[in-house]
């Protein structure tokens, strides 16, 4: 292929065909009279981002600026938003804000309802696109000033213009459509598919899934090095030139590149290649089933590369090195705790002063509300900035959370109170390194469903995902309340172990903070058993046998892991363990370092002491 799918798109004739309706209400954006926000939403392939791209353009040639911004590139937090659009909304005149990939936003989806929007200049529009519908929130508070676009496959006239656009027959567009059936993505495809001689999938091969039946065809005519380098980019959110290496060791890593590149569901980004993701997503079951030992070496290829970076990554590049984690890891609690895969129609919102009676409505149903409504009601007098609400869609209060820093609450409240009493105790007798952050989740009630899901709790427990994600690099630990059924065991696999001689529980994400945490939860995926470390379980394993550590060696060892091979100076160690109150012995660090290394035992000498300096480690392998 000699082109990408971004420049085929911004044929403008021929990409857009039998889009007339769509493009008449996007236009509306570049009138000062129309929607203030239209949300685009759609299945994956179905032409989103061909649509901004040509309305961009389209903006340019009258005279409006343009910021363009990608979801995939954006850290989810307040400061990520802020960081990626500069001083871009300081410019007079009219302006085009359009953000695609707008998923992967979910997180601030409501501080950008409530926050960012209202806050922009009246010359301002903004267009977003992503996989799910609007939330009813953006409906109720916006009224006529949102628009909603739903994007659905072509008409046949409009696919069929599409196909004859790159060169196929009238017949030949006609019978791919009865496969494809509008499909923009597997319009492409499939055409390329039989430019390249594959000819095309059955008829009755396409009945669901119809981007993934038309990309095995065409995979199927690539030549095995070209296909070699797709799957191994097809495991990761992203693709670059290390991550090349890493995974195809035996191939030079810019001619994989630019293989890559030439693909026509390939765009270059930012950070890297992307592959789209129905394409890449398809390609990556089909590697997985055929060959799951291939599959697994290139993840684990790639954690072992996106670890090392993130080690020397500075703090506006660690969102893409928690993305690309998260990425790989494949546990569906873990990824639906940071990018839910369902519409999230509850609004979390900061709670107000007159939110107080639903709140207390709500625990007063709450059979296992320790302390009672007196408890509650203290938090809500001490730390009222620290509830936040879940909202139905009617805008009914349907649950509430709140979390807090400890020393954002009274002595007299948590004195009163018997989950924060257990809590402070725990903190007191194994406290956090100076400098590091501990998030009190003390609430999270919500009201009773019959049915499978929980709106209320999954956007409150995401909502919370933000916060932590917005406090790293310095959130240390976590603590939460007892948690039941399937949230029990979500809260298992993330890492929380329970508090002792209590029924709360806990989660030190260690030094390296929530980063380190999510490279540890990969690891727990990817690595084999002897090369584990799990710092909350205080274990090591070796060869298959584990060998038990105390807390000081298990976070001096992962002090030591998180900047394999390279020397750390005793006094971050000290800083990152003991913290910098610690008055203790000046020797602590080296009878640690003594104790590991009999633990060790044959591999002592992978930990090495750099006179002078402190201490390194080398691959334990």
């Amino acid at each position: 292929m000699s082109t990408n799918v971004q420049a085929l798109l911004d044929r403008r004739a021929g990409a857009l065909a039998g889009r007339t309706r769509e493009q008449a209400v996007l236009l509306e954006a570049l009138d000062g009279s129309g929607p203030v926000v239209t949300h685009v939403h759609g299945i994956p392939g179905v032409g989103k981002s061909a649509l901004l791209r040509w309305l961009a353009g389209e903006a340019a040639d009258r005279g409006v600026a343009v910021v363009a911004l990608d979801g995939r590139e954006i850290e989810p937090t307040e400061a990520g938003v802020h960081h990626a659009l500069g001083d871009a909304l300081g410019q007079e005149g009219r302006l085009l804000l359009l953000v695609d990939t707008y998923e992967l936003l979910t997180m601030i989806d409501p501080w950008m309802r409530r926050t960012l929007v209202p806050g922009l200049s009246a010359d301002v529009r903004v267009v977003l696109a992503g996989r799910q519908a609007p939330s009813s929130a953006w409906l109720r508070e916006y009224g006529e000033l949102v628009r909603v676009l739903r994007l659905e496959n072509l008409a046949p006239e409009g696919a069929e213009a599409v196909l004859r656009a790159r060169g196929l027959p009238e017949e030949d567009a006609r019978r791919v459509n009865r496969v494809v059936r509008g499909h923009p993505l597997g319009l492409v495809l499939a055409g390329a598919a039989i430019r390249d001689g594959s000819g095309m999938p059955a008829e009755e091969a396409a009945t669901g899934a119809i981007v993934e039946d038309v990309a095995r065809t065409y995979l199927d005519v690539l030549d095995p090095q070209t296909r070699r380098v797709l799957e191994a980019a097809s495991v990761t959110r992203r693709t670059t030139l290390s991550l090349l290496a890493a995974e195809l060791p035996g191939e030079a890593p810019g001619e994989a590149f630019a293989r890559l590149r030439t693909l026509p569901f390939v765009e270059l980004g930012r950070d890297g290649l992307v592959v789209h993701d129905a394409v890449r997503e398809a390609t990556a079951m089909r590697l997985k089933a055929l060959d799951p030992r291939t599959y697994r070496a290139y993840r684990t290829a790639a954690w072992r590369c996106l670890r090392a970076e993130m080690r020397t990554a500075t703090r506006p590049e660690l969102w893409r090195y928690t993305a690309d984690m998260l990425y790989l890891i494949e546990d569906r609690f873990v990824r639906e705790n940071f990018f839910p895969s369902v519409r999230m129609d509850h609004d979390v919102t900061p709670a107000e002063p007159g939110d107080w009676d639903a709140i207390a409505a709500l625990a007063a149903d709450a059979p296992d509300l320790r302390g009672g409504i007196e408890v509650l009601r203290a938090w809500w007098e001490a730390v009222p900035g620290a509830f936040a609400v879940a909202r139905d869609p009617e805008g009914t209060v349907a649950g509430f959370r709140c979390g807090c820093e400890p020393h954002e609450v009274s002595p007299r409240v948590i004195d009163a109170d018997p989950v924060g009493s257990e809590w402070r105790a725990h903190l007191r007798a194994s406290p956090v390194p100076r400098g590091q952050r501990v998030v009190w989740a003390r609430y999270g009630i919500r009201r009773a469903t019959t049915s499978g899901f929980d709106a209320a709790l999954a956007a409150l427990l995401l909502d919370m995902k933000r916060l932590y994600v917005a406090m790293r690099p310095e959130l240390r630990r976590i603590y939460t309340e007892p948690l039941a059924g399937s949230t029990a065991y979500c809260a298992m696999t993330l890492g929380y172990v329970p508090v002792p001689g209590s029924t709360s529980l806990f989660n030190d994400l260690g030094p390296g903070s929530v980063d380190g945490w999510l490279a540890g939860l990969g690891a727990r995926e990817l690595l084999e058993e002897d090369e584990a470390l799990d710092v909350a379980d205080r274990r090591l394993r070796l060869d298959g046998a584990p060998v038990d550590l105390t807390r000081l060696e298990a976070e001096v060892l992962a002090c030591l892991q998180g900047r394999a091979g390279r020397a750390v100076p005793r006094e971050d160690l000290l800083r990152d363990v003991w913290g910098h109150e610690w008055s203790g012995g000046s020797n602590v660090v080296e009878v640690v370092v003594s104790g590991l290394r009999k633990k060790l035992g044959e591999r002592a000498a992978a930990l090495e002491t750099v006179r002078g300096v402190g201490y390194r480690l080398r691959d334990l392998a």
